[in-house]
């Protein structure tokens, strides 16, 4: 059944198609169960969520094993096998899908980092330049600090690339400093 606007209808953005990626942002049950309020999975969600649908599947297999044991019909083992892996074994499955196909970072693309995410790098690479400066390979490690903010400045776009870009040049900055006292001049 079509509808109005030639979609499938009101599930069409749920088919998990793997080139489309949409089932896995637009399910609110997962997105409740493993976010929360936050835009992004949460710890202290997924690990117990993961640990119960594994419990799960492991009670799941030890049931199969039970299968051939049950006497009855043919139909009636083939439906406790059906019963049996989706009830016990889905939820393991749904949860590391949505895990996997909500990411739609590839190799040799750009990373879509969130704002604070960006904000949180950015920091750190301030904080380590700043903590670094005092020791003695203090050129060394803001050599590698300064390369990974470069690094970082390559892959934003707008003003988060012009944060990234002050973050490197400050690096840089306390780097050459850091290299002149080394050098004693």
């Amino acid at each position: 059944m079509t509808a109005a606007d030639g979609s499938n209808g009101p599930r069409a953005s749920r088919i998990p198609l793997a080139a489309s990626g949409q089932w896995a942002e637009d399910d609110p049950t997962m997105r409740w169960l493993l976010c929360g309020s936050s835009p992004t999975p949460v710890t202290r969600r997924v690990v117990p969520a993961i640990l119960v649908s594994l419990l799960l599947a492991l009670f799941g297999t030890a049931f199969l094993v039970l299968a051939p044991s049950i006497p009855g019909p043919g139909w009636l083992r083939a439906a406790y096998v059906m019963f049996v892996v989706v009830i016990l074994k889905l939820p393991l499955i749904a949860i590391l899908w949505w895990l996997i196909a909500r990411n739609h970072e590839w190799p040799s693309t750009k990373p879509k980092w969130l704002p604070p995410e960006q904000a949180e790098i950015l920091a750190y690479l301030e904080k380590e330049a700043d903590r670094a400066a005092g020791l003695p390979d203090a050129v060394e490690r803001l050599e590698y600090l300064s390369q990974e903010a470069w690094h970082v400045a390559d892959r934003l776009d707008g003003d988060a690339k012009v944060d990234a870009l002050t973050v490197a040049l400050r690096i840089d900055l306390v780097r050459e400093r850091a290299r002149r006292e080394r050098s004693g001049h």
